[in-house]
């Protein structure tokens, strides 16, 4: 849904142009010989999101298109370094991920976005984490099945919050020292505004609404999701402002839809 519509005419936007190159699932942004420069392009990854205000967060690039070509993410921790859902295997970025202390936890979000995660976890022979209402065939032998409605912790400074609704297991990773909140599929930003994508829920909307308000008790800033756009709020209090605003207007929106029925 995409359109290359201004080429890149210095060398920062180039380089921007070539990441979103080695990024997109589909192969559509493309160039017509091969660049010469895609090298450099690649040794960026994995690409620091906010070196001044998210310290040791990055984004994997390398979107697969087994994840419907979901965004991944990598938390460097000093208790193990923490890679979020799975981007498409290549050895060149795990050779990167290698250079910041490879890959203790996989934390996976949901059953949509997991990709290569096999070949990851043999990589590095990290432990990998779903909940076990999203458990398939091809994720039978992930090291930790989450059980019941959480809240679980992994370490001190990181929990796991149960927020079924887009999947039955679809789960956030909250990384309080930051006060990030990493969404998966569950909650995302459209140009619109806030979004849950009913259109590709495979659970219960209502469901995903209940969850979206239980994310008011959490103290974050930030919404990192899985795909669409990041958001920074101000303070928790316009975070809260904003949610209960979004969650208002589709509560009502869905009362409306089961009064007419």
């Amino acid at each position: 849904m995409s359109a290359v519509y201004k080429q890149p005419t210095c060398k920062q936007d180039r380089l921007k142009a070539l990441q979103a190159l080695l990024s997109c699932p589909t192969n559509s942004i493309r160039t017509e010989v091969p660049p010469p420069d895609i090298l450099e392009a690649q040794k960026t990854f994995p690409i620091p999101i906010d070196e001044k205000k998210l310290p040791g967060v990055y984004h994997c690039g390398y979107h697969s298109s087994k994840s419907y070509g979901a965004s991944s993410y990598l938390i460097i921790h000093p208790d193990g370094n923490i890679l979020i859902d799975s981007p498409k295997f290549t050895e060149r970025l795990a050779r990167k991920i290698e250079e910041l202390g490879g890959v203790c936890y996989m934390f996976l979000t949901h059953k949509d976005d997991v990709a290569d995660h096999g070949k990851w976890s043999k990589r590095f022979s990290c432990d990998r984490i779903l909940h076990s209402g999203d458990v398939e065939a091809c994720t039978a032998d992930v090291e930790t099945k989450l059980d019941g409605n959480g809240p679980w912790r992994l370490g001190q400074d990181i929990m796991l919050i149960h927020t079924p609704g887009h999947t039955e297991g679809s789960v956030c990773l909250f990384y309080m020292p930051l006060k990030i909140l990493f969404t998966g599929d569950h909650l995302l930003k459209r140009e619109s505004g806030l979004d849950i994508v009913e259109m590709y829920n495979r659970y219960s909307v209502g469901t995903q609404l209940d969850s979206v308000k239980k994310l008011l008790d959490l103290d974050f800033n930030w919404i990192i999701p899985g795909h669409g756009r990041r958001v920074e709020f101000k303070d928790v209090g316009e975070k809260n402002a904003v949610l209960e605003a979004f969650v208002e207007e589709k509560y009502a929106h869905y009362s409306s839809v089961r009064n007419k029925w």
